[in-house]
């Protein structure tokens, strides 16, 4: 049986609890990482789940989802309302939440765009986090070589890192199987028999260092020889659709015109892009294809492309980005094209 423990939301929360409450929801149950960090006091054992009241209370519960689950709504005493939840729920989550005459929505544009907007005085903290990325960025582009053992490399990039002020990151969520590393990067490309680099295979690594709960987020793809012809395509049709993606992310535009417009731009190509958002210690759960949410100035994002080259793995680029009145800013400055090592 799960338990919950519960305290009083910081001010940090009221935003969000106004907006629940505007919205006609009890609460907000959260289960992703990023939601969990983003609800939970500094410094507390990571949940499974987490519930945060429009009056305040926030009950957070470890164990198996469903059961997790149920405990925080019995903990804050949320009954015959409407909760809302940033993900899709499983049905055997579902069912013992009925079964608490609590009623589930999902709300997961409320929780994009409440981890996407920041206060003025929150940007820097994304703009030192960018600069993490970009450190590491340099400690691996200074020390990629052929044979090179892909765990010295992580362990190049940790230190320089931290050298720098980063702390530790979070592993990436998403398409992380068949990849090495440690929390703060995640490198892709080697020989999985020998743990090596090679000379043909494009070499994609993505930072992710965590600064006072902001996550800088860099990616980039690199070859360690001449790219050959359907390398440099998939290089080139990248580079071009990041960029329609970027300037698609325009004030009072919706956020997935952006995606629209990277499709455009990729073609028939093997494409994919995703925007999350960088608060709350790491990446949200990607903005959803349908989602109504509009861009506007002070948003914070992560933008992350990928072209696949057949046989050979894929292009991957990714970006910090500020949301301004003019328009989408880079702000990791990492290069958004493929990078050629020869």
């Amino acid at each position: 049986m799960a338990k919950a423990a519960t305290h009083q939301a910081p001010a940090g929360l009221d935003r969000l609890r106004g907006q629940l409450d505007k919205a006609g929801y009890a609460g907000l149950l959260l289960t992703s990482p990023t939601g969990r960090r983003y609800a939970t006091a500094p410094g507390s054992a990571d949940a499974t789940a987490v519930l945060l009241t429009t009056d305040g209370t926030v009950a957070s519960a470890m164990g198996g989802l469903s059961a997790a689950t149920a405990a925080a709504l019995h903990a804050t005493g949320v009954a015959d309302g409407v909760v809302a939840t940033e993900a899709d729920l499983p049905p055997d989550v579902l069912g013992p939440a009925d079964g608490t005459g609590v009623r589930l929505r999902p709300a997961a544009d409320l929780v994009f765009a409440e981890l996407a907007c920041c206060e003025p005085g929150e940007l820097p903290a994304f703009a030192a986090a960018a600069d993490l990325a970009a450190v590491g960025y340099t400690a691996v582009m200074d020390h990629l070589r052929v044979g090179m053992d892909v765990r010295e490399l992580s362990g190049n990039v940790d230190r320089s890192v931290r050298r720098a002020g980063g702390l530790l990151g979070w592993y990436d969520p998403y398409g992380a199987d068949g990849a090495a590393g440690t929390d703060l990067v995640t490198v892709r490309g080697h020989d999985p028999a020998t743990a090596r680099l090679t000379a043909a295979t494009p070499v994609r690594y993505v930072l992710h260092p965590l600064l006072d709960g902001a996550a800088g987020y860099a990616a980039a793809t690199a070859v360690l020889s001449k790219a050959d012809g359907p390398l440099r395509t998939a290089g080139d049709v990248c580079a071009a659709a990041t960029a329609a993606l970027l300037a698609a992310l325009r004030p009072g535009a919706r956020l997935t015109d952006g995606y629209a417009a990277f499709e455009r731009e990729a073609g028939e190509h093997r494409a994919a892009c995703r925007l999350v958002a960088l608060r709350g210690g790491g990446a949200s759960l990607p903005l959803r294809p349908d989602s109504t949410v509009v861009a506007e100035p002070g948003m914070v994002l992560g933008v992350r492309t990928e072209v696949q080259v057949p046989g050979r793995g894929a292009v991957e680029l990714a970006e910090t980005v500020a949301l301004t009145a003019e328009g989408a800013e880079p702000r990791a400055g990492t290069p958004l094209r493929l990078v050629e090592l020869y």
